[in-house]
C-alpha cells in the first residue's frame, strides 16, 4: 500500500464539516489521546485507500456522523457499511377466510324429493371435489367459476345418501364437508305396464317404440318423464316421444328407421315424479335391431292392387280387395306397421241380418288392433274387382302366403284411398302423422341420444 503524505492524514470528513487535523486535541481529551487519534486516522485513511483501490466501493463507508465517530465505526467494520446494521423481519403469510358451504338438501334433512337436483354452493373458495353416494353413484355439473355443483338425473326413493364436498380457499388450503340426507317414501307409485317391441328382437323400418304406464301422467309432469326415457341409436338419429294417450307415449324418428340400426331404450324412471304424489319406483330397458331389409306393402283400395317394395325396388304386385262402403266395414287408411302374424287366425263377427261368421283364416298378417289383416281369402271370387270384405285386405292364397313369409313385425303397410284414417293407438299409426304434428305431442321435444335438438 502507498504511504500518504502526513498532511493528508484526516479522518473521514462528515457532511458540512471541515476536515479535522489529526493533531487537533480538544481540551476535554486527556493527555495521550493524540496517539489514539493518530492511529484512528491512519486506520480510517488506510481503509478508504484500500476501498478506493477496489474500485467504486469507497462510497459505502462515507456518509454520516462526525469525523471521529465515523472513523471509529470504520475501524470496527460495523454500521459504517451501506448504513444497514440489522436485517428486516420476514412478512407474515396472508390469511384467507375459510370456504363456507350451502347445500340443498340440508344436512340431516329427510323426506327429500328425489326428482329435485342436489346443489352445492361454496363462498370464499372453489369446489375441487363432490361425491354423492347412496342408492347409486350420481354425477353432477360444476359451474364455470367452480362455486356451484348440481347433480344430474334423479335419486332413488326411500334411500339414504351421503354428500362429501372438498373446496379450497384462495390460498389453496383444502376444506372437507360431509352431509347426509334421505329421500321420501311415496304415497302413490306408478310403473310400466308394457313396452314395444320386445327386447332383443329384429323389426322392420316402421316399428315405433311404445311405453304404456300403469296410470295416467298429468301434462305438467310429462317433460320429466320423457327426459328420463333415453333412446340411443347406432347410427345416431333424431326422434321424439309423443303422447298417444294419457298413459302411453311412443317414440319414432322423423323418417323410417335406417336398415341395420341398433336401438337401446333406457327408462331411468326410478324416483321421477309423475303426479302430485305419484312417483316411479323402477327403471326399465330394452334393445332391438332394425333388420337389413326394408319391406313395404302399398295397398291402393281404389285400384284393387297391392305393390310390394324391397329396399326401394318393386318385387311383387298382386290383386286385392278391401272393405265395402258400409261405414262399419271401411278399411282404415294410413301408414301402419305389422303387429303380428298367425296361420291360422280365428275370425268371427255378428253384424245382424244373417251377416255372421266364425272361420279359421290362413296366412294372416295383422296391421290394426281392431282386426285388420292381410290374409288369404280363397272363398272371395271378386279379388281385384270389388271391395267386398268386412275391412280386411283379401288376397289370393299364393300372394298372402308370399307376404306372410316375408313380413316381420314393424314392416310398413300403407293403405290409401278410403275415407277413414287409422288412429295412432289402433296398432302403430304413428307414421300417419306429420313430423310437425308429432313434435306438438311431445312435452320435451326432439332428442338424439337423449340430448335435446332443434325440431
Amino acid at each position: 500500500m502507498p504511504v500518504l503524505p502526513a498532511a493528508t492524514y484526516f479522518t473521514a470528513p462528515a457532511p458540512n464539516h471541515a476536515p479535522v487535523p489529526y493533531a487537533a486535541q480538544s481540551a476535554s481529551e486527556p493527555p495521550g489521546s493524540f496517539t489514539r487519534v493518530h492511529r484512528r486516522g491512519i486506520i480510517a485513511a488506510g481503509s478508504l485507500l484500500g476501498l478506493a483501490a477496489l474500485g467504486g466501493v469507497a462510497a459505502a463507508v462515507t456518509g454520516s456522523g462526525s469525523g471521529r465517530r465515523n472513523a471509529g465505526s470504520g475501524a470496527g467494520g460495523g454500521s459504517g457499511v451501506a448504513g444497514t446494521g440489522s436485517s428486516a423481519s420476514p412478512s407474515p403469510s396472508p390469511t384467507y377466510p375459510a370456504p363456507s358451504f350451502t347445500t340443498v338438501p340440508a344436512n340431516g334433512e329427510s323426506g327429500v324429493d328425489p326428482s329435485k337436483p342436489v346443489t352445492v354452493t361454496v363462498a370464499n373458495g372453489t369446489i375441487t371435489s363432490v361425491q354423492l353416494s347412496g342408492g347409486q353413484e350420481t354425477s353432477g355439473t360444476l359451474s364455470g367459476d367452480k362455486s356451484t355443483w348440481t347433480s344430474n338425473g334423479v335419486l332413488h326413493l326411500s334411500t339414504s345418501y351421503q354428500l362429501q364436498i372438498q373446496a379450497a380457499d384462495k390460498g389453496g388450503k383444502s376444506v372437507t364437508k360431509t352431509i347426509s340426507f334421505a329421500t321420501l317414501k311415496p304415497s302413490a307409485t306408478i310403473g310400466v305396464l308394457e313396452m314395444w317391441p320386445g327386447s332383443s328382437v329384429t323389426v322392420g323400418v316402421g316399428q315405433p317404440i311404445r311405453v304404456q304406464f300403469t296410470n295416467y301422467v298429468p301434462g305438467a309432469y310429462r317433460a320429466d318423464v320423457e327426459k328420463a326415457c333415453v333412446v340411443s341409436t347406432n347410427p345416431p338419429v333424431a326422434g321424439a316421444w309423443h303422447w298417444v294417450d294419457s298413459d302411453t307415449m311412443d317414440w319414432r324418428p322423423q323418417d323410417f328407421w335406417q336398415t341395420g340400426t341398433h336401438v337401446t331404450v333406457a327408462l331411468g324412471l326410478s324416483g321421477v315424479r309423475a303426479g302430485q304424489h305419484q312417483y316411479f319406483i323402477r327403471d326399465h330397458s330394452l334393445d332391438f335391431t332394425v333388420r337389413d331389409t326394408d319391406l313395404r306393402l302399398i295397398v291402393d283400395t281404389k285400384q284393387f292392387k297391392a305393390t310390394a317394395y324391397q329396399n326401394g325396388q318393386v318385387v311383387r304386385t298382386f290383386p286385392i280387395d278391401t272393405g265395402t262402403n258400409d261405414p262399419r266395414f271401411i278399411t282404415w287408411s294410413g301408414t301402419l306397421a305389422v303387429l303380428d302374424k298367425g296361420n291360422p287366425v280365428e275370425m268371427k263377427g255378428d253384424y245382424g241380418n244373417g251377416d255372421k261368421y266364425d272361420e279359421l283364416v290362413t296366412w294372416a298378417t295383422q296391421i290394426t288392433y281392431s282386426g285388420t289383416y292381410v290374409h288369404a281369402a280363397p272363398w272371395d271370387g271378386q279379388i281385384g274387382q270389388v271391395n267386398s270384405s268386412h275391412g280386411c285386405i283379401h288376397a289370393r292364397t299364393s300372394d298372402a302366403t308370399w307376404f306372410y313369409n316375408l313380413a316381420h313385425i314393424g314392416d310398413v303397410v300403407q293403405v290409401t284411398g278410403t275415407s277413414k284414417t287409422v288412429a295412432l293407438t289402433n296398432g302403430f299409426g304413428d307414421w300417419t302423422t306429420s313430423w310437425s304434428s308429432w313434435l306438438s305431442g311431445s312435452a320435451y321435444g326432439a332428442t338424439i341420444g337423449g340430448k335435446p335438438v332443434s325440431g
